[in-house]
């Protein structure tokens, strides 16, 4: 316990910004700014780093003290509203992580899904006859009939007609993969 001269010394020390007077002043309340940190984050390096941010705005505040309790009660609540933030900074990051990794994951699940519906597509139209075939190849690159037609030399009926069957027999087909077909059905 400090007498009061001491008190008063040790206060005009700090708010004068004596090195050797902060230093022993620090030294001897560093310990418990930092048990008090740690009590709302369960973290004693976080917790250690928030006290000495703590000591560090006092040394650069412009704050004349009345008091060492008042010095005291602006460190503590200085390391609670530090300690909160630090709190809700940890919670936007573990929120910000878990989407990220919701959407890792769903990208993931989206390219397989894709992967495997190019799979069953292009095993489906390449069990259809040749000339069928061409065509739903040329409609998937986003040829209209005309431009079928005349890539392959052939009527516009006819490309229409071999289309319309081709689309039947991968109806068929993809029976089982019912989402293909809409894929599919875009003309």
């Amino acid at each position: 316990m400090f007498t009061i001269g001491e008190r008063m010394e040790t206060l005009t020390g700090l708010n004068i910004k004596n090195s050797k007077i902060f230093k022993d002043f620090f030294e001897e309340n560093f310990s418990s700014i930092v048990l008090f940190a740690d009590r709302y984050l369960k973290n004693i390096d976080i917790a250690t780093d928030i006290a000495q941010e703590c000591f560090i705005r006092l040394w650069h505040s412009n704050i004349d003290f009345q008091s060492v309790e008042k010095l005291k009660g602006f460190l503590y609540t200085l390391a609670r509203n530090l300690s909160l933030n630090q709190i809700k900074h940890a919670y936007v990051v573990r929120i910000y992580e878990q989407n990220e990794l919701l959407e890792s994951e769903l990208f993931f699940r989206d390219s397989v899904i894709e992967e495997e519906t190019y799979i069953l597509m292009h095993k489906a139209i390449e069990s259809l006859a040749p000339q069928s075939k061409k065509i739903i190849l040329l409609s998937l690159q986003g040829l209209s009939n005309q431009e079928i037609a005349d890539k392959l030399f052939i009527s516009l009926n006819s490309v229409r007609t071999l289309k319309q069957n081709a689309y039947k027999k991968l109806k068929g087909l993809l029976k089982d993969h019912f989402y293909l077909i809409f894929f599919l059905l875009k003309d």
